[in-house]
């Protein structure tokens, strides 16, 4: 969590006094109805922003232990097998909620992340993950929720997948090699989803776990730069601009 918020710090000053953590019982509850072990990293997640993670969240609700909880006691019966554990909610008409797969451990102590609504069968119909990890998903949160927001300049950009060839679809490292050649530092982590950084500006690049293309935003102060950026990335075949 240290390096989670040592990048927010860097783009929101201040941020770590704006969280709040989970008491320790909370979190003893939360697994005593649960009915097994919590992944290593989501319970470091809740005793560091279990209660409050600030803008970094604020797209998401329900994530406080003690809601968790609840949601376990109350509705289990409208819930999936143990095996997913319910991370975030998400308070859009879509109900497609954000699980940890217990099943599918990825990183040490962490899981990969689906999305699916609440209902005992729903996981069955969406068989790949979001994110390789918890931790992952809230590094690619970090700088598209709180870092990319403080430039002026900001444009979105993804890989076509229609009517291309699988040996000709756009790879995502070789655009991240153009990145970097623009000066951009590639940060050591996540390996997957990918974030880049430099002196006026920064990129957040998505990448499916399992499924192929890519999609990446970036944010950038001078206007100049901005532009001269968006003209490389439309000579880049196999590019689209949102």
């Amino acid at each position: 969590m240290n390096e989670l918020l040592a990048l927010l710090e860097r783009y929101a000053p201040g941020y770590a006094e704006r969280i709040q953590g989970a008491s320790a019982w909370n979190l003893f509850m939360l697994k005593k109805v649960f009915g097994q072990s919590l992944p290593e990293f989501y319970q470091e997640f809740v005793e560091v922003m279990g209660k409050d993670g600030g803008p970094l969240l604020a797209h998401v609700d329900s994530y406080d232990p003690y809601d968790v909880t609840e949601l376990y006691e109350v509705a289990w019966r409208e819930l999936p097998p143990r095996r997913f554990l319910f991370v975030f909610g998400d308070p859009s008409p879509d109900d497609q909620h954000y699980w940890l797969d217990l099943e599918a451990p990825s990183e040490d102590g962490d899981c990969k992340v689906f999305r699916f609504p609440f209902g005992t069968e729903e996981w069955k119909k969406h068989g790949s993950p979001l994110y390789m990890s918890l931790r992952e998903m809230l590094f690619v949160w970090a700088m598209s929720n709180v870092g990319l927001p403080t430039f002026p300049h900001r444009a979105a950009y993804y890989s076509r997948l229609a009517n291309v060839p699988p040996n000709e679809l756009l790879d995502a490292e070789d655009v991240a090699r153009i990145f970097e050649r623009l000066r951009f530092v590639r940060l050591p982590y996540p390996q997957r989803c990918m974030l880049f950084e430099r002196d006026d500006a920064a990129i957040e690049l998505y990448r499916s776990p399992d499924e192929p293309g890519f999609s990446f935003r970036v944010g950038m102060r001078n206007a100049e730069e901005f532009r001269r950026f968006q003209g490389i990335m439309e000579d880049i075949k196999g590019l689209a601009k949102e």
